[in-house]
């Protein structure tokens, strides 16, 4: 074995160790895609029997060991030409920092009764749909989670003190949610096994009216009285950014001016008696006319794959469309109108999902489910090509396929959703859409992902006010009380909104860069098959794989 080779295995086997252990604490966060700071550590599937342990003295342990992984990988250091191992190394860190950020910084699990709620409910969903034997696999780990959700809410009631205004708000909605999910889970159960089922459905639904209620209790204070970790930690250490927050304000604002440019130019080519937004809330696509939802969007899923698998994306497999499905009943109120859900394993018995909501909470009255219908119909290209093809669920698909165990198992919110947001603009960009509506509806997404960026590094920097923030929002299409709700949201997460703009920015780049000297096919296979890189080591990466006398790139 080579120095190379043997570093590799050192690397590689504490790693191994770093997967297992957090899949062992959390198995639920490790198999789900909706808590981006845990890694998909694959060993959680040995786990669909277990929720995860969130115990102040089992928190506390757990952060101690992370931080002596910590000190491990940052004693390993790798050769100066061993570019792939060096890219390891790095992910690694990153991921650490992340789960530390949220465990140590963040503190979510004392202060945040989402956090539960979902690890309960996607906990439950995971014993009943992930790929089994048979009926009696699925119910002995079903019913185990279905009695460690007593225990898990009951521990919330012990760690949690406070809330912030708008997770205790959301956190009564999902639990609205969660109760109809319990309800819904009683109609697929097999008579055979009610006998064992329904008392254990009745206890969970108990644990989750008493968890209300103490939630009810809570203080609630507002969202910016808890410490969030500063912006540049979670974009170094997190997100291995170095890209300064001025720069990336730069790059928002940038976008938002180009998008508004091209905004004013279409709607003086489509109709000059209104304006933009008039336009945009006007039109609703021919094509879609006839269709109900789910099948408009499983078509499109389907054309998009097509397309972009004979264009540009040759050399890629593209693999299977997900399914395109309702949004869970206990994930209505915390997902968007469209999101993506990955398969977790390799198992071809296990899917992926397109989630689309079509029905919103009643007391939004009629009026905002014809907004949100309007919406899915009007988008419906854009928001497709995001999720599915060439976008998250292309992604995905290729990232689990990777052999290397670091890369296959690490997921970048950066790139993920850099990724997403590039898949959309190639519509415009290949030629996929030639209707100025459509162009339309892509700028209006265009100035929506750049007053997200401008928001994100403006009020963590003291660049923008709340009010600033809640105008700028309001110029892309929302109301004002809509857009209080989304500015709420965004402080609490501060770093991931800027990830779309951000990551597209870089990843354009790159192509800039490189798409002309390797071909648009290679570029997009290296992309996609490399894993979710920090950006200045994607570029080492593909700088490496052009011929010597071409590896000196002019800026």
């Amino acid at each position: 074995m080579n120095k190379h080779g043997s570093y590799q295995h050192i690397l590689r086997a504490l790693a191994s160790d770093y997967f297992n252990y957090l899949s062992s604490i959390f198995p639920v966060m490790c198999a789900s895609d909706e808590f981006h700071f845990m890694p998909r550590a694959k060993s959680a599937a040995g786990y669909y029997d277990q929720l995860d342990s969130l115990g102040p003295e089992e928190i506390k342990s757990c952060i101690s060991t992370l931080k002596l992984f910590q000190t491990r990988f940052a004693s390993l250091d790798p050769d100066e030409d061993d570019l792939e191992g060096r890219i390891d190394l790095e992910m690694l860190r990153n991921s650490i920092a992340g789960a530390l950020l949220e465990l140590e910084t963040k503190a979510s699990w004392s202060n945040n009764p989402l956090l539960y709620l979902k690890i309960a409910f996607i906990g439950l969903d995971h014993a009943l749909g992930k790929p089994a034997s048979g009926w009696d696999e699925v119910a002995h780990r079903t019913l185990a989670r279905l009695d460690a959700l007593s225990r898990l809410l009951k521990q919330a009631s012990k760690n949690l003190q406070k809330v912030s205004i708008t997770h205790g708000q959301a956190s009564l909605l999902m639990i609205k949610d969660c109760r109809e999910y319990l309800y819904l889970i009683k109609q697929t159960i097999p008579e055979a096994l009610c006998t064992s089922f329904l008392p254990a459905i009745a206890r969970a639904k108990e644990a989750l009216e008493v968890f209300q209620r103490f939630v009810q209790t809570l203080p609630a204070v507002p969202d910016d009285h808890f410490a969030a970790p500063s912006l540049e930690d979670t974009l170094r250490n997190h997100f291995g950014c170095a890209t300064e927050l001025r720069e990336i304000l730069e790059i928002g604002r940038s976008e938002w001016e180009e998008a508004m440019i091209r905004l004013r130019s279409l709607q003086a080519r489509i109709d000059p008696r209104k304006n933009w937004l008039r336009i945009y809330e006007e039109y609703y696509p021919e094509d879609a006319a006839g269709l109900d939802t789910f099948s408009l969007y499983a078509r499109e899923s389907e054309r998009l794959r097509t397309f972009f698998r004979d264009h540009w994306f040759r050399t890629v497999e593209p693999g299977l469309p997900p399914e395109v499905a309702q949004t869970p009943a206990y994930l209505r109120s915390v997902r968007a109108s469209a999101s993506f859900s990955a398969a977790f394993s390799d198992d071809v018995r296990e899917k992926s999902f397109f989630y689309i909501t079509t029905q919103i909470e009643d007391s939004l009255g009629k009026k905002a489910q014809n907004i949100l219908r309007g919406r899915l119909h009007r988008e419906y290209r854009f928001l497709t090509a995001h999720e599915t093809f060439p976008g998250h669920h292309l992604l995905d698909d290729n990232r689990r396929k990777i052999p290397n165990p670091v890369r296959s198992q690490i997921e970048c919110p950066l790139f993920y959703e850099g990724w997403a947001y590039y898949a959309e603009s190639l519509l415009t960009g290949y030629g996929y859409i030639h209707d100025p509506l459509d162009e339309l509806v892509d700028a209006r997404r265009s100035l929506w992902r750049a007053a997200r960026c401008w928001i994100d590094v403006g009020t963590n920097t003291g660049e923008l006010s709340a009010q600033d923030a809640v105008d700028l929002l309001m110029k892309t299409g929302y109301s004002r009380k809509e857009a209080g709700r989304h500015l709420a949201r965004f402080r609490l997460n501060p770093g991931y909104q800027l990830c779309y703009t951000l990551g597209r920015h870089e990843i354009m780049k790159l192509k800039k860069l490189y798409e002309t000297r390797m071909g648009q096919d290679r570029f997009h296979r290296e992309m996609l098959t490399a894993g979710q890189l920090p950006f200045h080591l994607m570029e080492k990466r593909l700088q490496g794989l052009l011929p010597k006398n071409s590896n000196k790139v002019k800026r």
